[in-house]
């Protein structure tokens, strides 16, 4: 149970190390913002077009690199009232059964699928509908699939931390199993 936990911590660490080294694109992302609105103002002929499509991209890319880490540190969102009052041990039952029935053969299948999306954009040489706007939108398709590739990642880390939780008599604390309902203050 050893290494089941070493490789969901492996996974969940790598997830972090992209989360967070994407993290900085949001700095990019506010400064071509920034210009754009700025330039707008002063009334700067400029192509426009191709800094709003930039604008989504970013926000793309760093929607797509977090959401793997983000499940792995339970910062999705949650209807939790059905599991409010069970024991932790329950939580941990039904996330096993939600991971293994639910979250993982769907995403898998939607990542699976994901990249003949990337591809047919690829083959089709797709760029932007707007005659002005940004070529090779198969780039920003295929980080949207990588992106659901790490959210796999993700749920086979919380699924491997919930088996050792669960058969290998560890203390949520040593498996540092994030489930359930959390409250965060803002």
């Amino acid at each position: 149970m050893n290494a089941v936990l070493k490789l969901a911590e492996a996974l969940r660490r790598m997830l972090e190390w992209i989360a967070l080294a994407s993290g900085w694109l949001l700095v990019v992302m506010a400064c071509v913002t920034t210009f754009d609105v700025v330039a707008r103002k002063f009334g700067l002929q400029l192509p426009y077009t191709k800094l709003q499509e930039l604008e989504w991209h970013f926000h793309a890319v760093i929607f797509s690199m977090w959401m793997g880490y983000c499940y792995t540190i339970n910062a999705h969102p949650r209807v939790d009232s059905f599991l409010e009052g069970k024991s932790y041990r329950a939580r941990a039952w039904v996330e096993l059964f939600g991971c293994l029935l639910l979250a993982l053969p769907y995403v898998t299948l939607v990542a699976y699928f994901s990249l003949d999306y990337v591809a047919n954009s690829y083959a089709l040489n797709e760029q932007s509908d707007s005659t002005v706007g940004l070529t090779h939108r198969w780039v920003i398709k295929g980080i949207f699939a990588l992106g659901l590739w790490l959210v796999v990642l993700g749920i086979l880390s919380v699924l491997l931390r919930v088996i050792v939780f669960l058969f290998g008599q560890k203390s949520n604390e040593e498996v540092n199993l994030q489930i359930g309902h959390v409250e965060a203050d803002v």
